[in-house]
């Protein structure tokens, strides 16, 4: 049995008899609505409650002795719940009738499932359905960015009470509070990737604006900060990098233990707008030291053997190691990496081209920050051409064949799909360019594969970690310039790397987790959406 908790306070009747409606109209029987009325004062909701009694013994209705707000009746619906499970659904929302049909085919079919979400869209005045938020499958560095998970929201009862419910501190984002601290005790988390949840927009609701509710930001923010200092006491959130997010900065990032850099270099020259003709490598390693706040850093650098006399003699003075790799055609870059991993001497790592510069002072930080948790298996970054255009915000499998860079070429204030650019989330897979790890994991998977010579290393590293049980995470907080394309001249994948790759991951590639399903199909259909992808 799903039981459904619906606080009521001063709900329009036809709002609320919408409400209550959408539960009985779903396919699936096996459910209970329990409703608490939060003393309301408006004599049309409560009419509409006193209609509803005695017409089902599924619905159960409860008056509250006092007003109790949102937090403490929704406590009182769970108190009334005889269900194993328990379903939020606010009292001006609408249900689609399979959405319980939904949730107990997936419970059914595997026991171990504590926390599971949905898909939702808006509930325009007009009764159209808008803003449609097509969610990823559970990412814990998203739901630490913002509060994805929304609706609907299903939660094993007696994992609700084990974390003590909802908590009236943190009024406004205690659905925030209850999927961070539910989300960190669940042995197994599922999101359905269909829209079987319709938020109601009225003028003053959260659903309407963002910032209807500054308090309950205030109260979000409070909640981040209390879940992460179960786990660091030294962590710290401040406010993201648009209205609403939020930055967890853990305290790895700031711990002083060295990190190598490691540059792989054929020593190029190019001429970048706004720079001039410039050594990709020196200008690198310039910035680095110009601009990092993190100074426990050692730098190697691999090259080909074409760095100048001169370079090599300054990057020494700096204490920068400078390796020569030798290779006998056709170079394949999966070896040099390996070889290159090989001259490491720390236990953290970040791999990176030549053709950067430095944007974010604490870079490093951003990057270390997750890299260096045990269950974070690399860590990338968000990166811009010479232009101020996104070149990297993340990968996505399948949506392109077999795999792109979404939101590449985008201007790089430009939020993409519900601020995805903008915040910390996973991905399957982060582009090589610039990529933190630590030595041990990369040595658990065995280094870069050399059966992909030139392209799709970086892609399948992070596979492979993912196979391990590691997640990639990506940062916009860690952000450089990519003149992209300045360590080889090509304007098409490998053939033969792109068949190896593709043999090898061809059920990834068929459901990427981190990317929605929904915008996989009818391209004219998906267009609006897409659109703020590619």
């Amino acid at each position: 049995m799903i039981s459904i908790l619906v606080p009521v306070y001063n709900t329009p009747p036809d709002v609320l008899d919408a409400t209550i409606q959408s539960v009985l109209a779903q396919t699936f029987s096996d459910w209970e609505l329990c409703i608490c009325d939060d003393c309301s004062t408006d004599p049309q909701t409560l009419s509409v409650l006193d209609s509803y009694k005695g017409t089902d013994r599924r619905i159960k209705i409860v008056r509250a002795p006092t007003n109790l707000n949102i937090s403490r009746a929704t406590n009182l619906c769970a108190e009334i719940a005889t269900g194993e499970f328990v379903g939020f659904l606010d009292h001006d929302d609408v249900l689609e009738p399979d959405a319980l049909a939904e949730v107990a085919a997936v419970l059914q079919r595997d026991a171990d499932v504590d926390v599971l979400y949905t898909d939702e869209d808006k509930l325009e005045p007009d009764g159209s359905l808008t803003e449609p938020y097509f969610k990823p499958d559970w990412s814990p560095e998203h739901l630490t960015s913002v509060m994805y998970v929304l609706h609907f929201t299903v939660v094993r009862k007696s994992l609700f009470f084990d974390v003590g419910m909802l908590r009236h501190e943190f009024a406004g984002a205690q659905d925030y509070d209850l999927a961070l601290r539910v989300c960190g005790r669940a042995r197994k988390i599922v999101h359905i990737p269909k829209i079987l949840y319709h938020w109601r927009k009225i003028p003053g609701s959260a659903a309407a604006a963002v910032d209807a509710k500054p308090a309950a930001l205030i109260n979000a923010r409070a909640a981040l900060l209390d879940y992460a200092r179960q786990r660091d006491p030294e962590a710290t959130v401040d406010l993201g990098q648009l209205h609403g997010l939020f930055r967890l900065n853990w305290s790895a990032g700031r711990r002083p233990d060295p990190v190598t850099l490691l540059i792989l270099t054929d020593s190029r020259r190019r001429d970048v707008p706004g720079r001039g003709d410039i050594l990709m490598v020196d200008h690198f390693i310039d910035s680095i030291f110009e601009k990092s706040t993190f100074r426990a850093f050692k730098i190697v650098v691999v090259d080909n053997g074409n760095l100048p006399a001169d370079i090599r003699a300054k990057f020494e003075k700096l204490g920068v190691r400078v390796h020569s790799y030798a290779f006998e055609p056709p170079f394949n870059f999966s070896n040099k990496a390996n070889f290159s991993i090989d001259k490491v001497e720390t236990e953290d790592v970040i791999i990176l081209n030549d053709d950067l510069e430095v944007i974010s002072p604490d870079w490093i930080e951003a990057l270390l920050g997750f890299s260096r948790q045990p269950e974070i298996g690399a860590v990338g970054c968000r990166l811009r051409f010479a232009d101020d255009r996104i070149q990297h915000a993340g990968i996505a499998l399948g949506l392109t064949s077999p795999c792109g860079h979404i939101f590449y070429n985008r201007p790089a204030d430009a939020p993409g799909y519900l601020g995805f650019t903008h915040l910390v989330r996973n991905y399957s897979a982060v582009t090589g360019a610039v990529l933190a790890t630590t030595m041990s994991k990369l040595r658990e998977v065995g280094g870069f594969d050399e059966n992909l010579r030139i392209d799709y290393n970086d892609i399948d590293l992070c596979l492979r970690l993912g196979e391990k049980g590691y997640r990639i995470v990506y940062t916009p907080h860690a952000e450089l310039y990519h003149f992209e394309r300045s360590s080889s001249a090509r304007n098409a994948p490998d053939d033969s790397d792109t068949a190896n790759f593709v043999a090898r991951w061809k059920g990834v590639l068929q459901r990427d987790p981190h990317m929605n399903p929904n915008f996989v199909g009818d391209r004219e259909k998906l267009s609006d959406n897409l659109d703020l992808i590619f």
